[in-house]
């Protein structure tokens, strides 16, 4: 049995980590990647992102004694996860935990991590992305092999379903829970032994586990006997030597030794096999791939995050005074470990001009190191350039070419396009600047269109209240307006005033045109402008300064404002869409949609959304998408230009807000508008539509929602779960001859002829689970029972 759970987790580990070195390539810069790739690899030295601190060495924790960070942050992500459906589509790893703390989610350990990552928060780095990449860190830190990250995941604006398992759930609880998240009962046993390789139980938390004073001094007790993520779980489990506090103990008299549950639900074969030190390594490698890529449905993955061999980093392009020449600056980071530093002689950027030719002359730009980095398994160096390039010929791309001590050359072309440069648009740093009369924000736009759309955006973070530990996202968009023309380029400014206790969360961007054809200077930081803004010359004699007129100044401070709590990888052209390049014009005609009636510009809010049924975001929202997507319910609402929101009622209190406030064009239409920041284009459906209900069973009746656990089944007799066509028809057939039938869980079916323990009836707004095989029926929820009873028996 245990050589057949061996060959089983070998050839399991061998098929996804083939998978998923097939599609590790190394992405091409720029990607949606970058932030995350940053925060990944570079953990000390220069430009060190420190992500890994908290988890440095394995066995730390800022929190104090008795705390193990990097346990925190892969329990973190196992109860992210631990909701989701792959039958449902719902939940995954999201970022839901952060409305989901306290309840299953007891203890410190998970407001604690979410606070750490908190920072990490950005419009390119979304709190579920992080959430993953806390994984890879706390397992590399901890000794255990590289985790691959993809990117990609999009933050939930709202708490999941319940369903983490419990320590007193029994095991045909834990297989369905595991089999919700698509693990089948081998992969539920060595997921949970990778789990709890490091860390242990808090007496606080579980008393019944660990009784309190009953493990000095810190009242806790590790899973096994080291704080390394090692076999150890395992093999001393099998050797029946093991400390793990769910195995035995107290948990015995409180029927909460969940560990020998699972380990034990195969005969022990599957922890046979992990004893061994390869076989453990591999395995979670695998095992903790695929928990963080349980996902909600349409979730796109991008493909794992390599470490880039050359990545430019900090590049900028700077229009000199009289508008001949330009600074092009920045640094190009090195993958060391491939080749050490000290065997690199130079390294040079060859360039393109604007044509991409090579009317630059020598098109060579020289560089000279300036600092070193590491990371788990990379060492990195960097080196610095400036160079003065003539605005008529420009630049367009440039490769870099490494010179060896030896003699040799590498040329590294960005997967063969060479390292894109734009030059339509470019923040002016000197001219820009943030103090006390707020911030002014300098652009210098090539003068190639007739009156173009230039936009300031900026984003910041701000508190959701009610406390959650992570905040949400607020994206502002600014005009910004010509003030003088400098040679080839015309000079544009806004300035803005700032939260001051917010100044260093800000990120801003300077933007010209227009949807796809719109060119971005992206993920800039305010603390790195000076207090004071310097000037430019437009080469006759006069000065630009970057101090605007009072007419551009009141027309700047017009600013388009939307507070987002989901946020996204996205890439450098697409990160801001609340500019005010999407609006409407006011004179936009009532918007109509055949088989609705509009019912105006609604107000909505981030923290109580006016529809709740369900919402999807695209880049291809229209009208007629939504109202598909919509189908069956009695409202639709469309917000921020791609949101589309369903429901039958008004769930939160909304107000009517003049339909100029809905200027948002829709992604997927510009001639219909799809609301805006905090705004819904609300239209309801002419055909009422019936909201999901309890059905009507010929022969039951309907008995109301009960609590099912944690003492084990209310209706213990009989059972079994559909993913994907559960019904009360179907379970009421299934359970034919019993007193009672309940459904559970959107798929799960109970038969019993009488209830197994005393138990309560819930509120029925406890029961909101749509069965999965039918939309218009509710099959409980998590540790709720929709249950029905025989009409005779009543």
């Amino acid at each position: 049995m245990a050589r057949n759970a061996l060959r089983a987790l070998a050839c399991l580990a061998i098929v996804l980590e083939y998978g998923a070195l097939l599609g590790a390539a190394v992405q091409t810069w720029p990607s949606s990647m970058d932030e995350l790739e940053d925060i990944m690899f570079l953990n000390n030295g220069y430009r060190a992102r420190n992500f890994a601190l908290e988890v440095t060495p394995c066995s730390f924790s800022s929190a104090g004694p008795g705390r193990i960070a990097a346990a925190e942050w892969l329990r973190t992500a196992f109860h992210d996860m631990a909701t989701g459906s792959v039958y449902t589509g719902v939940g995954g790893l999201d970022g839901s935990l952060m409305y989901e703390l306290g309840g299953d989610n007891i203890g410190a350990a998970f407001a604690t991590t979410l606070t750490t990552y908190a920072p990490y928060l950005t419009s390119r780095s979304s709190l579920s992305d992080i959430i993953a990449m806390g994984v890879y860190t706390a397992v590399r830190s901890c000794g255990g092999l590289p985790v691959p990250i993809t990117t990609g995941r999009t933050d939930a604006t709202a708490a999941g379903p319940p369903g983490v398992p419990l320590p007193q759930n029994s095991l045909y609880t834990f297989e369905q829970q595991f089999l919700r998240t698509g693990f089948n009962t081998t992969e539920m046993i060595a997921v949970t032994a990778c789990g709890h390789t490091i860390g242990g139980v808090h007496a606080v938390n579980f008393p019944q586990i660990v009784p309190v004073g009953s493990a000095p001094p810190n009242d806790y007790v590790l899973f096994d006997s080291t704080t390394a993520f090692d076999e150890k779980i395992a093999s001393q489990y099998v050797a029946g030597t093991e400390t793990d506090p769910l195995d035995a103990g107290a948990c015995v008299g409180s029927a909460r030794c969940s560990d020998v549950r699972v380990f034990a639900a195969d005969g022990n074969a599957t922890m046979t096999a992990l004893a061994d030190p390869t076989t453990f390594q591999s395995t979670c490698q695998v095992m903790l791939q695929k928990m963080i890529e349980v996902v909600p449905a349409g979730t796109v993955l991008t493909d794992p995050i390599v470490a880039y061999d050359i990545k430019p980093d900090v590049l900028q392009l700077t229009l000199l005074d009289g508008g001949s020449s330009m600074t092009f600056s920045g640094e190009i980071r090195v993958r060391t470990t491939v080749r050490p530093a000290s065997q690199i002689a130079s390294v040079q950027l060859v360039y393109k001009d604007r044509t991409g030719g090579n009317a630059c002359g020598s098109c060579t730009i020289s560089s000279s190191g300036v600092g070193t980095a590491t990371g788990f398994d990379d060492g990195f160096a960097f080196y610095g350039f400036s160079a003065q390039i003539p605005t008529s010929s420009s630049i367009s791309a440039f490769n870099v070419l490494i010179t060896l001590v030896g003699g040799g050359t590498e040329l590294h072309n960005n997967n063969g396009g060479g390292f894109p440069v734009q030059d339509t648009i470019m923040l002016q740093s000197p001219l820009s600047c943030l103090n006390s009369n707020g911030l002014t924000v300098v652009a210098a736009v090539r003068n190639i269109q007739t009156a173009p759309i230039v936009s300031l955006n900026l984003t910041t973070t701000v508190s959701r209240g009610n406390g959650i530990p992570v905040p949400a996202l607020q994206f502002t968009s600014v005009p910004m307006n010509q003030i003088s023309t400098v040679g080839p380029y015309n000079i544009y400014t806004a300035n803005t005033p700032l939260d001051s206790s917010r100044v260093k969360n800000y990120k801003f961007d300077v933007l010209v045109g227009s949807g796809a054809s719109s060119v971005i200077d992206s993920f800039k930081n305010t603390d790195d402008l000076s207090d004071t803004c310097s000037s430019l010359s437009s080469g006759g004699g006069t000065t630009t300064t970057s101090t605007i007129s009072s007419t551009a100044a009141a027309s700047s401070t017009v600013a388009s404002t939307s507070t987002i709590t989901s946020a996204t990888t996205s890439s450098s052209t697409t990160l801001i869409t609340t500019s005010s390049t999407a609006a409407i014009s006011p004179s936009t005609p009532i918007p109509t949609m055949s088989g609705y009636t509009y019912q105006g510009c609604m107000v909505d809010n981030i923290s109580g959304r006016v529809l709740t049924g369900q919402s999807s975001s695209t880049s291809t929202t229209t009208y007629a998408s939504c109202a598909v997507f919509c189908s069956g319910y009695n409202y639709m609402g469309l917000e921020y230009g791609s949101e589309c929101w369903c429901g039958n009622s008004y769930a939160n209190p909304t107000s009517l807000a003049p339909d100029t406030d809905c200027s948002f064009s829709c992604s997927g239409s510009a001639s219909e508008v799809c609301g805006a920041g905090n705004r819904l284009t609300m239209f309801k459906n002419n055909v009422k539509a019936s909201a999901p209900s309890n059905a009507t069973i010929p022969g039951y009746e309907y008995s109301g929602c009960y609590t099912d656990g944690p003492n084990g089944r209310l209706l213990a007799d009989k059972s079994y779960a559909n993913g994907n066509s559960m019904s009360i028809e179907n379970c009421a057939t299934f359970c034919s001859g019993y007193t009672y039938f309940g459904t559970e869980y959107a798929d799960e079916c109970y038969c019993g002829m009488s209830f197994a323990y005393t138990t309560t009836k819930d509120a029925e707004t406890d029961c909101n689970f749509v069965c999965s095989g039918n939309g218009m029926e509710i099959c409980g929820a998590g540790n709720r029972l929709s249950v029905y009873q025989a009409e005779e028996t009543r």
